[in-house]
C-alpha cells in the first residue's frame, strides 16, 4: 500500500497539527460548494488489534475536520467545547478515508458543525460538535 498516491481530484495537504501530521500524508480538495473534503489512507499503525482503523484516529481527523468548518483562516486558533461520534462499520488498511464536515452554526465566538468519514459511499462514521473560536477581535 502506497500512501504518497495522491487520489484523484485531491491536492496534498499542508498539515499544521503534529498530531494529524503523524496519521498522514492527507488530501484536501473542494466539494461543488467549495467545502473542505480531506482524505487520509488508513495505514498499519493507524489501526487496532483487529485489523481495522483504531476509534482514536478516525475520532483525531473528525475532529481536526471539524475544527476547520469553524476557522476563518488558516491561522485560525479554535478548541473543542464538545465531540460525539458514532461508529457504523470498520475501516480497513489501504481504504481512503473521506472526512467531510458542513458547519450548522456559527456564532461570535462558538459554531457548531457535524459531518461523517466515508470510504467510498459507505459511512464509517458520523460526527459533531461544538468548536470555540479564540482569535481575539
Amino acid at each position: 500500500m502506497n500512501t504518497e498516491i495522491l487520489p484523484e481530484g485531491y491536492k496534498k495537504l499542508d498539515i499544521i497539527q503534529p498530531h494529524i501530521q503523524k496519521l498522514g500524508p492527507g488530501y484536501y480538495k473542494r466539494d461543488e460548494d467549495g467545502a473542505f473534503i480531506f482524505a487520509f489512507y488508513v495505514k498499519p499503525e493507524n489501526c487496532n488489534k483487529a485489523g481495522s482503523a483504531h476509534g482514536g484516529m478516525l475520532m483525531a481527523i473528525a475532529d481536526y475536520t471539524l475544527a476547520s468548518t469553524i476557522m476563518e483562516h488558516k491561522g485560525s486558533q479554535v478548541t473543542t467545547i464538545s465531540f460525539h461520534s458514532e461508529f457504523i462499520t470498520p475501516a480497513l488498511v489501504g481504504d481512503l478515508l473521506e472526512i467531510k464536515a458542513n458547519r450548522t452554526r456559527l456564532g461570535s465566538s462558538l459554531g457548531f458543525s457535524e459531518g461523517n468519514i466515508k470510504v467510498g459511499d459507505k459511512v464509517i462514521m458520523n460526527f459533531g460538535g461544538v468548536i470555540k473560536k479564540l482569535d481575539k477581535k
